[in-house]
């Protein structure tokens, strides 16, 4: 029979005080990432960056406000999901955000691939 002293339950309470709050912060910094790369997209219809040319290329820009907007929303609802404590809505957001980041990422390239074969 297992029995806990008062230091051991209060050492325990304390450990996964510790996580919760960690991962609350690892949670806020990935939504705050999500949303400044969508508001990055949002601010850079116009112009080049990196090496896109938005101006040139009309489906490049069509494709950076709807990264935009689902990354900031993304960004948005993981900042939520870092303070409700909710694991499941946690969980979820880290699986649609990374899922959204790798197709995100995907989809640039292949603009960037058809960049090349032009030039």
């Amino acid at each position: 029979m297992f029995c806990f002293t008062n230091v051991g339950a209060h050492w325990y309470l304390i450990k996964n005080t510790r996580l919760i709050m960690l991962l609350s912060i690892l949670m806020t910094l990935f939504g705050l990432i999500a949303a400044f790369e969508g508001y990055f997209f949002l601010t850079h219809l116009h112009k080049p960056f990196l090496i896109f040319h938005p101006e040139r290329q009309k489906a490049l820009s069509k494709a950076l406000v709807v990264w935009g907007v689902l990354l900031l929303l993304i960004g948005i609802l993981a900042i939520i999901s870092a303070w409700t404590n909710s694991i499941l809505f946690i969980v979820s957001m880290v699986i649609i955000g990374c899922v959204c980041e790798t197709l995100m990422a995907y989809s640039l390239m292949g603009y960037f691939q058809a960049d090349q074969r032009k030039n």
